[in-house]
């Protein structure tokens, strides 16, 4: 079996549209990284969870509704709060009108008065007059209205407007950039690599960067060795083991990376299954969703042992001197000054499971 070199760093002319998928393409492509003599230290880790329920008309998926509140994003909150942990929760406020009056908001709220960081998500809703197709889909202009009418409304609802984004299926354009700089956010969190739905210029894979006055923290990818074959995934409590997303972090830290992304849905700890239309609903299925854009929903239950795991990586991440957590708001200076003076841009390698 091949043996994998735990980390690449992809030089800035290399960034293209694609990631290596073999040891040769990766060989070819990206050079191995060499740890520095003294790494900074601690790294900056974002927890970042996605909230959001597109599919019921009832938060199932958001809060645990008729799971239990411990399997939803309070869960989530519940384990981090525990842990002394502060999150970036990015709320997809859209969905507010199709949620039981006051639902979306009584999340947001919570968050905010908990302590975290509430940012703005973005999915698209059939029936919405303004927001029924995804951001590509939209102008500079419309996609600008889409963004002021998110941060408006959690302005209102939290006195404070958001200053942090990500798009949801990580689709985005150069054009939402554009939009994210004239309604005055600050940071971007959407970028994922191999996602098809990233539609901008490719610019960076893991590094620190600014698009204009915007600054992208993306999501770390992570490349998982399988034989001679590498495949693309990323720092997610869904994709990765936790040992798998602590030996990510610790070739991250040990190159003297300052930022890595991890990311999570109020879902996490839900199991669920996302089906085609016309695909049969499994049999065991306590839930099924209506079709949205195609597909639909099956939610099987609780997963009250990704809950344990959760808590056993925040407290491994705890123990670890290297390690640090922090919101994206609060780590916003030291953001801009790395993409002012230029990181790294290092893809981590794990092995598989």
């Amino acid at each position: 079996m091949t043996t994998f070199p735990t980390a690449f760093l992809v030089e800035s002319s290399q960034v293209s549209d694609k990631l290596p998928t073999t040891l040769d393409d990766v060989r070819s492509t990206l050079q191995l990284a060499e740890p520095p003599v003294k790494p900074k230290q601690p790294l900056t880790l974002f927890i970042t969870v996605d909230v959001e329920d597109t599919y019921f008309d009832r938060p199932i998926l958001m809060t645990g509704d008729g799971i239990g509140r411990e399997f939803g994003v309070f869960g989530i909150l519940d384990e981090l709060d525990s842990h002394g942990v502060k999150g970036t929760f990015f709320v997809n406020v859209y969905e507010t009108d199709r949620h039981p009056a006051g639902t979306v908001e009584r999340v947001v709220r919570e968050i905010y008065e908990r302590g975290h960081e509430v940012g703005l998500h973005s999915h698209p809703t059939p029936d919405s007059k303004f927001f029924g197709r995804s951001l590509p889909q939209q102008t500079r202009l419309e996609q600008a209205g889409i963004l002021a009418w998110g941060v408006e409304l959690i302005d209102r609802w939290t006195g404070s407007p958001p200053i942090s984004f990500r798009a949801g299926g990580y689709s985005l354009d150069d054009n939402t950039f554009t939009a994210l700089e004239e309604v005055g956010m600050s940071i971007d969190s959407s970028c994922f690599f191999p996602s098809a739905n990233n539609h901008q210029e490719r610019f960076t894979v893991n590094a620190v960067a600014a698009r204009g006055s915007v600054i992208e923290a993306p999501i770390t990818t992570v490349l998982e060795s399988a034989g001679d074959a590498v495949k693309h995934s990323k720092l997610d409590f869904n994709w990765l083991t936790v040992d798998q997303l602590l030996a990510a972090l610790g070739v991250v830290a040990d190159n003297g990376i300052g930022f890595a992304t991890c990311m999570m849905h109020s879902f996490s700890f839900i199991e669920k299954a996302t089906r085609r239309q016309g695909e049969p609903s499994a049999p065991a299925a306590i839930f099924t969703s209506e079709d949205a854009f195609g597909c639909y929903v099956d939610v099987l239950g609780p997963r009250p042992h990704l809950r344990a795991a959760f808590a056993s990586f925040l407290e491994r991440i705890a123990a670890d001197p290297r390690l640090g957590v922090r919101t994206l708001a609060d780590a916003l200076p030291e953001l801009r000054e790395s993409a002012v003076t230029g990181s790294a841009d290092l893809v981590p390698v794990v092995a598989g499971p």
